[in-house]
């Protein structure tokens, strides 16, 4: 309960590249003058040109009816006027984008902060593993490693400090699916999941 606004600001994404549908999770995202634009927030291995963010499928409020229930909920809303890529980073998994479609209403624009997160802070994630109904998971930032791309959707990460943080889930999971979405430090999002 105490993450049901924030809920509303997640997606779950469905997108085609290269003749293949694939599933991500994406974060609707506030600007600094809260002008409700629809900035999207989601990894670069998900989204990481035009072509593929033009065939972006958002579906909103893509969860349970009630907790622990396997039910649908029917206030499900897909969107499916694609994107606008405004920027993709290989070097930090990062494709942000503005959706051509106007979200449905009752979602909410995530806060962000940037500002450097200490370890031990604990973080919670919001996500479609799979493309399933939306799942939280709770852990804590445990430091910083230094990541790069592998290929395809490898990565390799190394070292005790670096440009990503390294989070440990307590509870909950992620997997396939997970990827790009929201790490939340309080009601903020300070990271997108890569790996």
């Amino acid at each position: 309960e105490a993450y049901a606004g924030l809920r509303n600001a997640v997606a779950r994404m469905i997108f085609t590249s290269a003749g293949q549908s694939y599933v991500c999770t994406g974060t609707l995202l506030n600007d600094r003058d809260t002008t409700g634009t629809p900035y999207f927030i989601s990894a670069n291995h998900c989204v990481s040109s035009q072509t593929v963010a033009s065939t972006l499928q958002t579906d909103w409020f893509y969860r349970s009816s009630s907790c622990n229930s396997r039910a649908l909920a029917a206030s499900t809303v897909k969107r499916r006027g694609g994107a606008t890529l405004l920027y993709a980073s290989a070097s930090t998994d990062t494709a942000f984008m503005r959706l051509n479609d106007t979200p449905p209403a009752g979602t909410v624009f995530a806060a962000w902060d940037a500002n450097p997160q200490a370890a031990s802070s604990s973080v919670v994630g919001l996500h479609h593993p799979q493309g399933d109904m939306l799942k939280i998971s709770f852990g804590a930032i445990t430091g910083q490693s230094n990541c790069a791309s592998a290929g395809a959707n490898q990565f390799s990460c190394s070292g005790a400090s670096g440009n990503y943080y390294r989070v440990s889930w307590s509870q909950g999971l992620t997997e396939g699916g997970s990827s790009g979405s929201g790490i939340f430090r309080g009601n903020a999002l300070v990271g997108t999941l890569y790996g």
